[in-house]
């Protein structure tokens, strides 16, 4: 609300200027619709997902030799209790199994290190390359706005993940840049960021065959 607040007054403001002077000319432009039919942003997010598959696999790799130091304890344990076996080899294999239970809690803390070192470094390649992709957005927004006119442009997005009182409570949608800003951002893609083409008609969707009539019956 304290956003929608200062907004208001902002708005009341200049129009009271511009009623002196003149019309104050705005647009509105679904930022957030923006952002994610932006072919950059899907490739900001498949980058995302591959760093993300990286760390997993380089973790699945440390659990599993986790596991396999975990057997080893074990099996060194078991046999330096065995009173089958003679003394040297119990007391060598209590020494191997000690050398194995520290390596096995050294991996573990580098596995719990590794996990936030991943986490943090996920979340800044997120923010930055979020913060990339808005740059180059507004940037589109302002030479748009300044080519057509316009005083100002407010954002008329409402994320339904996360629900906020947006900005502009009611817009009849006269003028807004949203298409003319995301056709822009969407000149240089191409493969399969390169966005469907509306004027043409989507491919059918496959049908499975019918299967074929019963043979008649001999009489």
């Amino acid at each position: 609300m304290p956003k929608l607040a200062a907004a208001a007054l902002a708005l009341a403001c200049l129009a009271g200027t511009a009623a002196a002077q003149e019309p104050l000319k705005i647009a509105t432009i679904d930022l957030l619709k923006a952002f994610d039919s932006y072919w950059k942003t899907k490739l900001s997010n498949d980058q995302l997902k591959e760093r993300g598959a990286d760390f997993d696999k380089a973790r699945i790799g440390m659990m599993e030799d986790l596991g396999l130091l975990q057997e080893e304890y074990n099996k060194l344990n078991v046999s330096a209790q065995d009173p089958a076996n003679s003394e040297e080899k119990r007391a060598a294999d209590l020494k191997k199994a000690q050398v194995s239970f520290a390596e096995f809690e050294r991996l573990k803390q580098q596995i719990i290190d590794f996990n936030k070192n991943a986490q943090k470094t996920l979340a800044d390649q997120t923010r930055r390359l979020r913060k990339g992709r808005l740059d180059e957005i507004q940037e589109v927004i302002r030479a748009k706005a300044v080519e057509l006119g316009y005083d100002l442009v407010i954002d008329s997005s409402q994320d339904v993940l996360l629900p906020r009182t947006p900005t502009v409570l009611f817009t009849t949608g006269k003028n807004d840049l949203t298409a003319m800003v995301i056709d822009i951002l969407n000149q240089g893609a191409g493969g399969k960021y390169k966005p469907a083409d509306p004027t043409k008609p989507a491919a059918p969707a496959a049908t499975a065959p019918e299967p074929p009539a019963p043979a008649p019956a001999n009489p």
